[in-house]
């Protein structure tokens, strides 16, 4: 019997769920198909019909986890939002926001993804998506100075690294310990620090700025 959408549908769902019990369960580079179907409750062969890898539901989950924040920014760099530095400070408040409050976000980004050969390919997929928010990022603070809402003089690379820094930071403490950090009002203060930091610090800026 052919299946309709909303049962494929529904399959991919079930798919994903499973390969993120038995991802966290196992760890990434131990986990295996037969055991990601069999958590499904699917044959193999459905499996293969959604997936062909682990590589490939791994970056559905991240896609489907953290899509939200990385299309609304760039909708927002693309249409050139009026006040780039207070869109940039409320889209990443939301994410800390959907990261304390969303228990399938904090499974996954407490996944054991371990850098050997056989999780090569998981490991670049993770690089990917670092370079991509890093592709966002950049545009912002470079937005941000245009409006004059930052100095012409930051150094938009060192800013966005630095900003990352603390962000994952952030996150990987929470992780580690969330019943002793308030995320959410963490994440508000590490925001604006970092914020100020660009505006103040000599360190973010340009080594040729005058």
């Amino acid at each position: 019997m052919k299946r309709t959408p909303e049962q494929a549908r529904q399959t991919r769902e079930s798919l994903l769920r499973a390969a993120l019990e038995v991802f966290d369960r196992r760890g990434v580079a131990r986990a295996s198909l037969a055991e990601i179907a069999h958590e499904a409750g699917v044959t193999r062969g459905a499996l293969y019909w959604h997936f062909k890898s682990r590589e490939e539901l791994f970056d559905a989950l991240f896609q489907r986890l953290f899509s939200e924040y990385s299309q609304q920014l760039e909708r927002d760099i693309r249409s050139g939002a009026p006040d780039m530095l207070g869109t940039l400070r409320q889209a990443l408040l939301r994410h800390f926001e959907r990261v304390e409050r969303d228990e399938t976000i904090c499974k996954f980004l407490h996944l054991k993804c371990e850098r050997t050969a056989d999780n090569a390919a998981i490991s670049a997929l993770m690089h990917g998506y670092l370079r991509t928010l890093d592709g966002l990022m950049r545009p912002a603070l470079a937005m941000c100075v245009r409006q004059e809402a930052l100095p012409a003089t930051l150094d938009v690379q060192a800013a966005s690294l630095h900003l990352h820094a603390l962000l994952l930071g952030l996150t990987h403490l929470w992780l580690l310990q969330p019943e002793r950090i308030a995320l959410q009002q963490q994440a508000e203060r590490t925001i604006d620090a970092a914020l100020d930091a660009m505006r103040t610090s000599a360190a973010l800026q340009r080594r040729d700025a005058p």
